[in-house]
């Protein structure tokens, strides 16, 4: 059997809204991660770098301006070590609780700008993948699955054997039907719930006995 129906700009528009919505979700969510594994790494290093550094400081400067290395350079370096371990060991913890507290109150001022130009992009994204959907489509179906054939441009062919359906969904404009690896991607075929291409009774006829064939529970 085949049916016909349009992908329009009033659906992009109206599932537009939500799937951003779950995106930048999921893109706070990745930053979140990412934030965290951030402030471990620079919570373990903070102690040894700044030891480093100071160490390293205080040598560069006894062995320069005359870059050569004298005797009593040499037990300059040493003392300067002994002394900077010593007071690296009494004063340490005062300095980098207060670096912490520093990089803390920083990680905790909000990012509102950054957040509203990272959801206008996705927006945008989303828009563009959106768009390129629209258009008129044939599905065609029989007891073995289903074809979905984009009608103009390049008539882009997909589709799924019913057993391949793991996931069903029924929103106010579509009805959505997905295989595994889909599904983990967040992705879907859509069919409309009315068509702008057919007679409403037909359509909705044919829709019924396609909706008859889905092999699994529809989710709201």
């Amino acid at each position: 059997m085949e049916l016909q129906f349009t992908i329009t700009p009033e659906h992009t528009q109206a599932r537009i809204g939500k799937l951003v919505d779950q995106e930048v979700v999921k893109d706070d969510q990745l930053r979140a991660r990412l934030l965290g594994k951030v402030a471990h790494l620079e919570d373990r290093l903070l102690a040894p770098l700044f030891f480093l550094l100071g160490l390293g400081g205080g040598m560069l400067a006894i062995y320069f301006p005359s870059r050569e290395l004298s005797p009593e350079k040499l037990i300059s370096m040493a003392f300067f070590t002994v002394t900077y371990v010593v007071c690296w060991r009494f004063y340490s913890d005062r300095l980098l609780n207060r670096l912490r507290k520093r990089i803390a109150d920083n990680r905790a001022k909000p990012r509102k700008r950054f957040h509203n130009v990272n959801r206008r992009l996705i927006e945008s994204t989303l828009r563009t993948k959106l768009k390129a959907a629209e258009g008129a489509y044939r599905l065609e179906f029989d007891d073995r699955g289903f074809t979905l054939i984009k009608i103009k441009g390049k008539g882009a062919k997909s589709g799924l054997a019913w057993e391949q359906i793991v996931r069903f969904k029924v929103t106010p404009d579509f009805y959505s039907v997905a295989c595994a690896k889909l599904d983990s991607k967040g992705k879907a075929y859509h069919i409309p719930r009315h068509s702008g291409l057919m007679d409403s009774d037909t359509y909705q006829q044919g829709l019924g006995l396609f909706l008859s064939l889905v092999p699994v529970s529809a989710l709201e």
